[in-house]
């Protein structure tokens, strides 16, 4: 064997030992392999071997190394092959490079088609040459489709230009690129994704390609609007809404709490809830958390304590927050002002014995009306039209007193309700003046009952049975004898046939000049002037709604005695 410089480097230790050897002799571990080539290239051929391995000792050790591998014969000078000619390249390092390329791409690969995002890759103008495995299995789409930016073929079209747009920006400036869009899977469903390229540069900071991502950020984006709905929620709320840790300390406050309190959010946060609670309810507040701790919903109406010490009635709602694992970390609690409310229920258990009363009075009232009726009529026909209509004339009043509460009723809304049967919604036969007056619900039954019975009579004999009759009702006030501010109310009759005094004094007549003037202690005139019946009743002061409130809008109003 002879050979240059550059195999003596190859071959290590071997050299100078190698030189004049036989080349069977010198390369034991590859002596069949170079008896083969010896007796082929002898033969008069040419062979050539790429990245041929052999395990040598170059050195004291074995190691692998690759080679590439020219052999030709060299002629002599009869033609015929004297010798070989091999022409050495250790690829041993590309080998190693080419391999560990390899090996790092299929690493690469592996991470990159496993990761829960979408990953590619693209060139310095943006077209797409590689997605890893996860695009795929979403959009459904094969490469040659999705390549070059593709991705209009999966975008919602509402975003289409905008996201275009934006890449292509990116793409000119080499800035890097962020953004937010829903993109179409397979199924036809659109998800949204934050998608996000880097610029990969050389040495010289020129762009060579981008490698980018989009993350499903889909159920983010839904608890997102969850949380904002909530945060709105509990915001806006009139009832007060807090946090607190294992420990009773306040974490948040809401605006809701924060009006029902008096303390501000810096005031209260980080102090114990103890704050909120009466001073003798220590054992309540122990007793809660106790409930709470053990993972119990605590619903209770109770008493809280504001800023200003005062006492408030709330219901509270209190219930532990628990992480993924179960594991309690704190409690939420929702108060809500229930002072309305018991206000309410007191005044219904008032109202209810009020009721009680009333109903009893009312039916004394009708026992005594059926009693008397049925002394002056001798026909139960008459009897009934007689009972029918006078019990009309006290619903009437009744209708005005709920509608005030029972309060009291207005007595031109009272007289004109009780006339309204006998003279129509619009006939100018009832004419009334006088200012506005309450008078209360007493007052009011029994002028009912005597206006009713005046208007029956008129109706029969006086103004009220002609077309052309008038009744006025005017009313005012002035000071008695004693200087007791009374209300004097008149009536008066025109228009109608000459009155003619009764001989025979029925239960009407009873109720106008007896009974009402009895109920109210009041002073009853009842007179019969031939031009026609006149009526007036003085009405002291304790009869008199000094306030009330109507149905459709607050009013007040008050006497001047």
């Amino acid at each position: 064997m002879i050979y240059n410089d550059g195999y003596a480097s190859f071959v290590g230790s071997r050299h100078p030992s190698l030189l004049g050897q036989p080349v069977l002799v010198g390369w034991p571990e590859t002596a069949d392999f170079n008896q083969r080539v010896i007796e082929n290239v002898l033969a008069g051929e040419s062979l050539s071997f790429r990245d041929k391995h052999f395990t040598l000792r170059l050195h004291e050790t074995p190691q692998d190394v690759w080679t590439n591998l020219d052999y030709s014969p060299i002629l002599g000078d009869d033609g015929v092959p004297s010798g070989v000619l091999a022409i050495v390249a250790d690829t041993t390092p590309w080998v190693y490079a080419e391999r560990a390329q390899r090996e790092s791409e299929s690493r690469f690969r592996t991470l990159a088609d496993n990761i829960a995002a979408f990953a590619w890759m693209a060139d310095q103008e943006g077209g797409i040459f590689w997605y890893n495995k996860r695009w795929f299995d979403y959009t459904g789409l094969p490469f040659e489709e999705a390549r070059e930016w593709g991705w209009p073929l999966r975008q919602h079209p509402d975003h289409v230009e905008r996201v275009m747009e934006k890449i292509n920006r990116c793409l000119t400036t080499g800035e890097v690129w962020e953004d937010t869009f829903p993109l179409k899977g397979r199924d036809g469903v659109y998800r949204w994704f934050l998608s996000r390229a880097m610029p990969i540069r050389d040495d010289k900071g020129t762009v060579i390609r981008w490698f980018g991502t989009n993350t499903d950020i889909t159920e983010h984006l839904e608890e997102a609007e969850k949380n904002a709905q909530l945060a709105t929620i509990v915001a806006t709320s009139a009832d007060g809404i807090i946090s607190m840790s294992r420990d009773g300390i306040i974490q948040s406050w809401n605006p809701g709490a924060e009006a029902m309190f008096g303390y501000a959010a810096d005031e209260v946060i980080g102090q114990s809830e103890r704050l909120l609670f009466p001073d003798d309810a220590q054992s309540e507040f122990d007793e809660k958390y106790i409930h709470l701790r053990a993972g119990q919903h605590v619903m209770r109406d109770t008493i809280r304590k504001r800023k200003d010490g005062s006492m408030l009635d709330v219901a509270i709602n209190v219930a532990p927050m628990r992480r993924p694992d179960g594991h309690i970390f704190g409690f939420s609690a929702v108060f809500r002002d229930v002072t309305e409310r018991r206000r309410a229920e007191k005044h219904l258990r008032t109202v209810m014995r009020e009721l009680s009363h009333r109903t009893k009075n009312l039916l004394a009232v009708i026992v005594a009306m059926v009693r008397q009726t049925a002394r002056t009529s001798s026909d139960v026909e008459v009897l009934q039209s007689q009972l029918i209509q006078r019990l009309q004339s006290l619903s009437a009043s009744h209708d005005l007193l709920v509608a005030e509460d029972w309060t009291g009723a207005s007595l031109e809304e009272l007289i004109r309700a009780v006339l309204q049967p006998f003279i129509g919604n619009t006939s100018d036969a009832l004419e009334c003046d006088g200012p506005m007056v309450f008078v209360n619900a007493t007052a009011a039954q029994n002028l009912g009952l005597a206006l009713h019975e005046l208007a029956t009579n008129a109706a029969k004999y006086g103004a009220l049975s002609t077309s052309s009759g008038k009744v006025r009702m005017d009313w005012h006030f002035e000071p008695d004898a004693e200087g007791v501010m009374r209300l004097i109310l008149n009536w008066s009759e025109t228009g109608g046939p000459r009155v003619i005094p009764a001989t025979v004094k029925g239960f009407g007549h009873v109720v106008i000049e007896k009974v009402v003037g009895q109920a109210l202690n009041a002073h009853v005139a009842y007179e019969f002037p031939p031009e026609g019946v006149r009526w007036s009743i003085a009405i002291p002061p304790e009869f008199m709604a000094a306030n009330w409130r109507r149905s459709s809008a607050p009013v007040q109003a008050s006497v001047d005695l």
